[in-house]
């Protein structure tokens, strides 16, 4: 049958040729098509839930809000565990779902849960906020800025730029970020207000029924309705002035809200701001649709950005502080050019082997191949980002593998005077089933990779998919273009045979090796438990840091929390960082986080207490070699010059993020007793030689003022609990009373009052919800200066505290961790549970899933080679080949200076389906040779010999398919490709030698038996 078919395409090669440039032609238009982003798409199973209880303590928060809360999550189908902080007025949960849990059907649950619980929060808590898009990640960010430009100038502005870039097709949406609103503050005289009736809580109801709109109906006249409006909303602030409050029982006299506050137009107070190169900015934050050509939208967004800043006033600029769609771009461009020189060089190798003619039509199976990819990815939906890129260069070198062994097969035909067509035919149909067999290991190898759990398995998920692709793409155009392409440019090579140097050498080895089996042997596996030892040697590492041009740092400032604080501490750090010349910009948010600008950098709830800097770095601009060197360089000069303020340079996480390399969790009930633990634990990693930023999330206690309520005198007057804590809650913090809408624009109306010291809080006089009846403060209740706990921290619902610290480089996080560990065997912590979650847990969650991935790929390879040489003993020879591939990845890990990372692992379990199919090239032709007669010793040299141009030849292309990763200098690749590159060339060298001398020593062992 395949000889039928390979003679009929040979045949009909015109149609053939027709057929694979159609092919081609599409190949190139999915490329141009297929979406492209920066990064793969990651399934964030977290949502953050966060409610706000204005003025309330973080032990109410905790007992009336987080506890309420987080007692219902275990209810979601998929619920892994929660983190929450109760802090002052406000709880954050962070919810985490399992790796197999149905995301859509967990958060529709969770909606529903927390309405239904709603009721449940006491009075005067907000709606619960759930936010389960946290994976969503900014593919373009604006900074807005101008100078001598008003701020509602400058929101106009914004709002104008955002509505034409969200109309670019490809664009999801742009939000504004760091927009300063305005709103109409009533500033109400405490001291009048004691005069009259009211409370604070009896203005804002007033100021809330004054400006009501309800539509009145209509009146039926003569047949026709005509509608009838009520004038009833606010129309002006002089409306708001005049509003009526009172009206005096004694002598009539009108009291309007003017006569007791002050009503005007102002800016919000400040609690978010952002900042670009130290100057106000507005952000405008763009993200991309799914599925569609972020290089496309990038062209539409660059020539709309072009005719915006053509109108812009001149003291109005736009900056790009983050533009997916540029770097998006430099990497194709990179690949492109990556990809033309290893058809270059792999052309100029199977040249110096092959001949000119031979290597241009073996090597035609590259574009071939990887143009049906791009279909495919097409069809599949496979998106073009780093991951996918780096796939399809490692399989670069694979795509000629196949069409060399069929071609070496057909011109050793012609060489031997067959006629062309025959030699064509029977050349392919001789190699068809090892060839086969080959293709599958290899693929088989990859397959067990799309089943890797976890958050680090869907972030290389892409892949093994397109490995698996390429591959299965070049095994048919190997076998149906190659023979096509043979039959029409094949000659008769008439030169003799030429004499191959290292063919020859390992001939010679592999005639000693055969008279020293078992010493052979024995060196073999000595050899094998050196690499071992050098694994205890080459260190640990989960995964690598990201070497994108970006860095951030988190700011924290001392409690008591202010928006001006920490202003002025983020100014410091800017003034510090200016003076670093790799720095070419930063961007700023004060009270919370930057807009997510990468995938694993962690959501920062808002919080006067926080900031966060972003910055851009170019390394050429000084004298650092990597964004480590210049991470840890900063981080020494803020912590010499910094006081008062903690500031974490942190770099960009690939993979799984971990936060930490060094990761303790502290769990108990009493919270003097966790800061105990904590400290101690703080005290030992803060000696241990590599640690760096050691920290914790413990806050210094705070004082406060206490309002401790006589509950009987309180009771006497009828005033409740809800009255005083209402009451103080608006004079302190304000409290919107209604929405005033001018034009297009709406106003916040806010109550608040001119209480600015004790004395006066003490006078605030409460007005009885039951008697009507106003008592100041000070006759119902004591006031106290106490400490407090600013924020309680609770893993899975437990107070827990965290303890974390940065590894300096040279030092491993796993030596680190684990001499923390017999310290701590030493000290006295009790009442507590200690559980380490930094990278070594995840080593050994993710590790153990890809050694059970090796496990599957062993069988699968096995179940292969019994079905093609229906026998056990040959299969497991060949596997013998790929402890010869560990050792080789080992040594060159170490020889290279890598760790033993996710990506090296991944590798190594690559390999596995590589390294077999050299053994299985040999040991096919040693049975072909044996069935002929030819002596077992004999046809193992014959073996060594006449298959030694094929196995070295598909050996370089695949390196050299490599080495553009080698010296791309990327920290996720360059351990993969020195991990395949090392083992699959020591692996090769010791396979032409040991596989044939384990092969003779058993079978003539097996024939002793018999």
């Amino acid at each position: 049958m395949l000889r039928t078919l390979l003679k009929q395409i040979i045949y009909k090669k015109k149609v053939t040729i027709f057929l694979m440039l159609v092919v081609m032609l599409f190949g190139i238009y999915s490329l141009y098509i297929v979406p492209k982003q920066e990064d793969p798409d990651i399934n964030v199973s977290i949502a953050l839930i966060t409610a706000y209880f204005p003025g309330a303590a973080p032990e109410t928060i905790e007992r009336l809000v987080t506890q309420k809360i987080e007692n219902v999550l275990p209810e979601i189908d998929g619920y892994d565990y929660s983190e929450s902080y109760s802090k002052n007025s406000v709880a954050i949960i962070v919810v985490r779902l399992t790796v197999e849990a149905d995301v859509d059907k967990s958060w529709s649950q969770l909606k529903d849960k927390l309405a239904d619980l709603q009721p449940e929060l006491p009075e005067g808590a907000s709606e619960i906020s759930l936010n389960t898009n946290l994976a969503d990640t900014a593919g373009i960010i604006l900074a807005l800025s101008g100078e001598d430009v008003g701020q509602e100038e400058l929101n106009t502005y914004a709002e104008d730029i955002s509505k034409e870039l969200s109309r670019i097709d490809g664009i999801a949406r742009f939000t504004i970020v760091g927009k300063q609103e305005n709103e109409i503050k009533v500033a109400v005289d405490i001291e009048k207000l004691n005069e009259l009736r009211l409370s604070l809580a009896d203005l804002i109801n007033i100021l809330k029924v004054q400006n009501t709109e309800i539509p009145a109906g209509a009146i039926r006249e003569n047949g026709e309705s005509i509608n009838v409006n009520t004038s009833g909303s606010y129309s002006s602030i002089e409306d708001i002035q005049n509003t009526i409050i009172e009206i005096s029982p004694e002598t009539g006299q009108i009291i309007r809200l003017t006569d007791i506050a002050e009503i005007y137009l102002a800016s919000q107070e400040v609690s978010y701001q952002t900042r670009f190169n130290g100057n106000e900015a507005i952000l405008l934050t763009g993200y991309f649709k799914d599925n569609k050509n972020i290089l496309l939208a990038g062209k539409d967004i660059e020539k709309k950005l072009d005719e915006i800043k053509q109108k812009l006033p001149s003291d109005i600029t736009i900056s790009e502080v983050l533009y997916q769609p540029d770097e998006i771009n430099e990497a194709i461009i990179d690949f492109l050019l990556n990809l033309l020189i290893g058809i270059i060089i792999v052309i100029v190798v199977v040249f110096l082997s092959m001949g000119f003619r031979n290597a241009i039509i073996v090597s035609t199976a590259i574009p071939l191949s990887l143009l049906i990819t791009f279909v495919m990815m097409y069809f599949l939906g496979i998106k073009i980002q780093q991951i996918s890129i780096t796939a399809l260069i490692i399989s670069l070198g694979m795509l000629v593998d196949n069409a060399i062994v069929i071609s070496d097969a057909i011109q050793v035909r012609i060489d031997n005077n067959e006629d062309k067509l025959t030699a064509c035919v029977e050349g392919t149909k001789e190699v068809a089933i090892p060839v086969l067999t080959s293709t599958l290991t290899t693929v088989f190898a990859f397959v067990p990779l799309l089943l890797l759990p976890g958050m680090a398995g869907e972030f290389i998920n892409s892949l093994p998919k397109i490995i698996i692709i390429a591959l299965t793409a070049s095994y048919f155009v190997a076998m149906l273009v190659s023979p096509t392409m043979a039959y029409i440019f094949f000659r008769k090579n008439i030169s003799s045979e030429k004499k191959f140097l290292l063919r020859d050498i390992f001939s010679n080895l592999l005639a000693l090796g055969l008279k020293h089996q078992k010493t052979v042997v024995l060196i073999t596996v000595l050899i094998f438990g050196g690499a071992l030892y050098l694994t205890t040697l080459i260190g640990l590492q989960f995964f690598p840091k990201s070497d994108k041009n970006m860095l951030y740092i988190n700011i924290s400032t001392e409690l008591p929390a202010s928006f001006a604080k920490t202003e002025a501490a983020l100014q410091e750090v800017e003034a510090i960082i200016q003076d670093q010349p790799e720095i070419i910009s930063f961007t700023a948010a004060i009270g919370g986080g930057m807009p997510k600008f990468y995938f694993s950098v962690p959501p920062m709830a808002n919080s006067l207490d926080t900031a966060q800097l972003l910055l851009r770095i170019d390394l050429d601009q000084g004298s650092f070699k990597s964004n480590t060197e210049l991470a840890n360089q900063l981080q020494i000069v803020l912590d010499e010059r910094l006081s008062g303020t903690k500031a974490i340079v942190r770099e960009l996480e690939q993979g799984e993020p971990i936060g930490a390399p060094i990761v303790v969790r502290i769990s108990g009930e009493d919270l003097a007793v966790l800061q105990e633990a904590a400290t101690s634990i703080e005290e030992i990693l803060i000696k241990i030689p590599g640690t760096i930023n050691v920290e914790d999330d413990i806050r210094e206690s705070i004082e406060e003022y206490a309002v401790n309520i006589d509950q009987d005198q309180a009771a006497s007057f009828g005033i409740t609990n809800l009255d005083i804590q209402r009451e103080i809650n608006i004079a302190l913090r304000g409290q919107r009373a209604t929405v005033f809408r001018k034009a297009t624009t709406d106003f916040n109306v806010v109550v608040e009052s001119n209480l600015t010291s004790l004395s006066e809080l003490e006078s605030l006089a409460i007005k009885s919800t039951i008697t009507g009846q106003k008592i100041q403060l000070q006759q119902i209740a004591d006031l106290e200066l106490i400490q407090k706990t600013p924020r309680i921290y609770k893993y899975d619902r437990e107070r827990a505290v965290t303890v974390q610290s940065q590894v300096l480089p040279g030092y491993s996080s796993i030596d680190i961790q684990g001499k923390l560990q017999e310290q701590l065997k030493e000290a006295d912590l009790q009442d507590v549970t200690i559980v380490y979650a930094g990278e070594k847990s995840k080593i050994i969650e993710n590790f153990g899933g890809m050694g059970e991935a090796a496990i599957f790929i062993v069988f699968l390879i096995f179940t292969i080679l019994l079905l093609q040489f229906n026998s056990i003993i040959q299969p497991l020879i060949i596997i013998l080949t790929i402890p010869l591939a560990v050792i080789g990845s080992i040594t060159g890990l170490y020889l290279f200076d890598q760790p033993l990372s996710f990506t090296s692992l991944l590798g190594m379990v690559s390999l596995m389906g590589i390294v077999v199919n050299n053994a299985i090239v040999l040991i096919d032709y040693i049975n072909g040779q044996r069935k002929n007669g030819v002596p077992l010793e004999e046809a193992s040299r014959q073996a060594a010999k006449n298959r030694f141009r094929p196995v070295m030849l598909t050996t370089f292309t695949t390196i050299i398919g490599l080495m553009p990763l080698v010296f791309s200098g990327s920290n996720l690749f360059v351990p993969l490709s020195i991990s395949v590159i090392s083992g699959l060339l020591i692996s090769t060298l010791l396979t032409l030698v040991i596989i044939p001398v384990v092969y003779t020593l058993v079978e003539r062992q097996s024939a002793t038996n018999e």
